[in-house]
C-alpha cells in the first residue's frame, strides 16, 4: 500500500480540492436560506398562536353565561395537549428523517471511497 502512494496521492489532491469546490457550491446561498426560512417560520407561527388564542376566547366567550364553560376549557386544553403531543412526534419523526448537509458531497466521498478500496483490493491480488 505504501508502495502506491506517490501514484494515488495526486488523484487524492485532485478529490481534496473536488471535495473543497463541492463544499463551497453547497454551502452558497445556504445562510440566506435559513434566514428567510426561519422568519417565515416566526411569523407563520406568532400569526397561528395569535389566531388560536383569538379563536379560544371567542369559544370562551360564547359559553361564559351557560353550563358548559368548564367543559368547553377543558376540552380546550385537552385539544391543546394531543396538538402538542402530535406535534412533538411529527418533529421528532422528522429530525430523524431531515437531511443531513452535504449531501452531493457524502455521496461522491461514498463513491470515490468505494472506487479506492477496488483499487486497493486489485493492488493486493497482484501482489
Amino acid at each position: 500500500m505504501l508502495t502506491s502512494l506517490p501514484r494515488v496521492a495526486p488523484v487524492l489532491a485532485r478529490h481534496a480540492l473536488g471535495y473543497a469546490d463541492l463544499a463551497t457550491e453547497e454551502m452558497d446561498g445556504i445562510g440566506t436560506r435559513l434566514r428567510r426560512r426561519l422568519l417565515a417560520t416566526a411569523v407563520c407561527g406568532v400569526a397561528a398562536s395569535f389566531t388560536v388564542l383569538m379563536c379560544c376566547c371567542l369559544v370562551i366567550a360564547m359559553t361564559w353565561d351557560t353550563p358548559y364553560r368548564a367543559i368547553v376549557i377543558a376540552g380546550l386544553a385537552l385539544a391543546f395537549l394531543a396538538m402538542a403531543i402530535v406535534a412533538g412526534e411529527v418533529a421528532r419523526r422528522e429530525r430523524q428523517r431531515s437531511a443531513r448537509l452535504f449531501p452531493r458531497l457524502r455521496s461522491e466521498w461514498n463513491r470515490d471511497r468505494e472506487a479506492l478500496r477496488q483499487v486497493l483490493a486489485a493492488q493486493e491480488e497482484q501482489a
